[in-house]
């Protein structure tokens, strides 16, 4: 298990590695460095209770307010025409680019944006097609009883008044999961897999996981799942300590009858919508819908928190899991193709929000994106302290390359306000671009016309130069090519495609 010092120890190295000399710091790295724990001096901000909740959520939105007004104040940088556009803009005798292009959107380069998440969503479609549907589906809740966040916590304080250390512990956590499922094997060798860290009203941070395995261990069988999962609570003398983590962590609810108020009712249907509790089975076996019925023998009840239970409200879990990382871990068997597109788009679904606007019907007013995404965001303070950390909320392996996809004339230019149309279509390097040099490299390139290879395998063995605007051949790396989205309704665009 990945020790917090051993953690530490890694943040120092990876520091040292991109190290180099300058006189100014971002805000981020100012505020992360008034969040640290030092053996040698007392930081008062940490210790401040429910203040620093409200003081990390406050810096976190300034500073989430700074890159938006970035892209605001800056649209000289996000400006975007078609170049057949821009051709017949200069027929029509315009010359000044600063009437032309759309300004007022979110670009995919701002991190948990709706278009940022909208192509995560896609990239991992793109694993499916290239490796099949995932194998295992785990959700990590963060458990604030760790004894690595009580201990760095005085005797009057709460683990809410430490979002800080909530985010760090926990990411060592996943850390450690990481190195389990990729390194370790423990469920065997990985093909791919994505996750996605989101955080709770209540402010914990939990993390969703796809795992798609090699062939040679994929799990096709209820025996192999009952190698992995299991539905049931053990023996309470053989297995004690397990015992006791599946009552602390792993029963549902209570909801229905005991509680029809708990968070899981769907008021309309009048039912649990994680449907518990489940069914009793004397084995396994695949399931009509998405995942498979677990084995749910009958074997009495339990008493948790003054309600009796049984089986039919334990959650899927993997014992080895549960007992190394003592918090709720739900682990589910992918058992059907019906399962692939709501599980990603579930873990891709972005930030929780909640807005509306009342307008009146004039079809010339411009959607402004960026004021819609702040004023619909719900921040807790793990989150705040998760982003100013500078701690990834998403990580996908392999990486998926995106290929640009247009009619002649027709691709996406970028430009300055203050350049004029003229200087803009006499840069030869407007008309270089991925496609129209993949075919390029098909007429001229030997390796190219060898492989013989379509345009979305073409990022596996050659990469692109954003700078020279050429295709190089690849040395090393493991990518996935996938072109862009095309709706039917585009004509001969998708006809392309």
């Amino acid at each position: 298990m990945c020790s917090v010092d051993g953690y530490l120890d890694m943040e120092a190295q990876n520091l040292e590695k991109g190290k180099r000399k300058r006189d100014n710091i971002s805000v981020r790295e100012y505020y992360c460095y008034k969040f640290q724990m030092r053996e040698d001096e007392t930081n008062e901000t940490l210790y401040s209770g429910r203040l620093f909740q409200q003081y990390s959520v406050d810096e976190h939105i300034k500073l989430e307010t700074q890159r938006l007004n970035f892209f605001s104040f800056n649209p000289d940088l996000f400006r975007i025409e078609m170049l057949q556009g821009l051709i017949d803009i200069l027929r029509l005798g315009e010359r000044d680019a600063s009437n032309i292009g759309k300004q007022t959107f979110l670009p995919v380069t701002f991190i948990g944006g709706p278009r940022d998440m909208c192509r995560r969503y896609m990239d991992v479609i793109s694993l499916v097609q290239q490796f099949g549907k995932p194998d295992l589906f785990i959700t990590m809740t963060c458990n604030p009883s760790w004894p690595e966040i009580k201990e760095h916590l005085l005797p009057t304080d709460e683990a809410q008044n430490r979002p800080d250390l909530i985010s760090r512990v926990f990411k060592v956590k996943i850390e450690e999961l990481k190195t389990d499922i990729l390194k370790r094997n423990i469920f065997g060798k990985v093909a791919a897999f994505m996750y996605t860290i989101e955080f709770q009203k209540r402010g914990l941070p939990h993390a969703h996981f796809l795992i798609i395995l090699t062939n040679e261990y994929k799990l096709l069988t209820p025996e192999s799942y009952d190698n992995i999962v299991r539905a049931e609570l053990p023996d309470c003398k053989a297995e004690e300590t397990l015992y006791k983590l599946i009552l602390q962590h792993m029963m549902h609810g209570p909801c229905g009858k005991l509680n029809p108020t708990n968070s899981c009712m769907q008021q309309k249907k009048g039912g649990c919508k994680f449907k518990y509790p489940r069914s009793f089975a004397d084995q396994t076996s695949k399931g009509k819908n998405s995942y498979p019925i677990y084995r749910r023998r009958n074997t009495g009840l339990v008493k948790v928190k003054d309600h009796y239970f049984d089986n039919t409200w334990v959650v899927p879990y993997n014992p080895f899991l549960l007992g190394k990382f003592n918090c709720h871990i739900n682990v589910e068997i992918c058992s059907d193709i019906k399962t692939v597109k709501y599980i990603y788009k579930y873990i891709c679904k972005g930030y929780d929000k909640i807005a509306y606007h009342i307008h009146d019907n004039d079809t010339n007013v411009e959607v402004d994106e960026i004021k819609e995404y702040q004023s619909a965001r719900w921040v807790s303070p793990p989150e705040a302290t998760w982003h100013l950390f500078g701690f990834p909320i998403n990580e996908m392996t392999p990486a998926v390359y995106h290929l640009r996809l247009h009619l002649e004339g027709q691709q996406v230019v970028s430009f300055k306000s203050a350049s004029s149309i003229n200087s803009i279509m006499n840069n030869p390097m407007i008309r270089k671009i991925m496609l129209t040099e993949f075919f390029a490299m098909n007429k001229t390139n030997k390796d190219a016309i060898k492989l013989n290879l379509l345009y979305k395998e073409f990022p596996q063995y050659f990469v692109w130069s954003v700078q020279y605007k050429m295709w190089t051949r690849r040395t090393k790396g493991n990518v996935i090519g996938r072109v862009v989205t095309c709706h039917p309704t585009e004509g001969e665009r998708y006809y392309l495609r």
